[in-house]
């Protein structure tokens, strides 16, 4: 079983396309909304309580490298759908720093490695172009956390590796490959085929690379394996993503149908 029981959803995408041209208007420096529709609420409510939750279990027994990647898996959660860049800046970098501290002692845990590249990829969304020096250490953290544990978070690793590869600019700017994107995010929905966020970053970017053909087969796939998901990922913890989910999959079968 995968020690970690949530997803991350699209975290890399809005930052790796400012890796070249950053402005700040595009890094989003307003504060958090006046206001928020009641399900808004709810869930950064539910997130906070997480992190809090997390944070104190942390402090009681920070010799547990679990605890540390629970504490960085909750910032990491807690910074999505954040506006105030400070905030998000001070809850990745909290992620990143327990994570790095509990490496020390257990270099050899797949989830610190997971968080930390996860916590390196929000703290990049409040950077400009020092981003770009953030890119190399996620995608070491994801490489590290595959190998040691490829199966972690849905195969989380790959998936990230997969957008990371997708998103960046080509050498010798950065690390992107649309090679090495499709092996990853092919290689995730093997590993972890009814999860449905692996299938629906996978159809995304066939689509961009206009396959077509492999887009209509992945996208049948995912169609078959939903109703099964909702059933198994149920909890509170997964409605945000079901209205990600839901939102790309209808954006996708609008696509798919201007291609048959």
């Amino acid at each position: 079983m995968s020690t970690a029981t949530r997803t991350h959803r699209k975290v890399l995408t809005p930052w790796l396309a400012r890796c070249c041209v950053v402005s700040l208007l595009q890094l989003g420096m307003a504060g958090e909304p006046l206001s928020l529709p009641s399900s808004a609420r709810s869930e950064t409510e539910r997130r906070s309580q997480v992190y809090g939750s997390a944070r104190e279990a942390y402090l009681r027994e920070s010799k547990y490298s679990q605890r540390a990647w629970e504490l960085a898996r909750a910032c990491f959660d807690r910074t999505e759908g954040l506006r105030s860049t400070p905030v998000k800046a001070a809850l990745s970098t909290e992620g990143i720093e327990v994570c790095k501290k509990a490496l020390q002692t257990d270099p050899t845990s797949a989830s610190l490695h997971y968080y930390l590249g996860l916590n390196l990829g929000q703290l990049a969304q409040t950077r400009t172009l020092s981003a770009l020096r953030l890119v190399r250490q996620m995608e070491q953290s994801w490489l590290t956390s595959r190998l040691l544990d490829a199966a972690l978070d849905h195969a989380g690793a790959d998936r990230s590796l997969g957008m990371l590869y997708a998103e960046c600019p080509r050498a010798p700017l950065s690390v992107g490959s649309r090679e090495k994107a499709r092996h990853h995010l092919e290689r995730c929905v093997d590993l972890a085929p009814h999860h449905p966020e692996n299938r629906i970053y996978l159809v995304e970017q066939l689509l961009n690379w206009k396959d077509f053909t492999a887009a209509h087969r992945q996208f049948d796939a995912l169609e078959t394996l939903l109703t099964a998901a909702r059933t198994r990922l149920s909890d509170d913890s997964w409605t945000a993503a079901w209205v990600d989910w839901t939102s790309r999959i209808q954006s996708l079968r609008s696509r798919l149908n201007r291609h048959p």
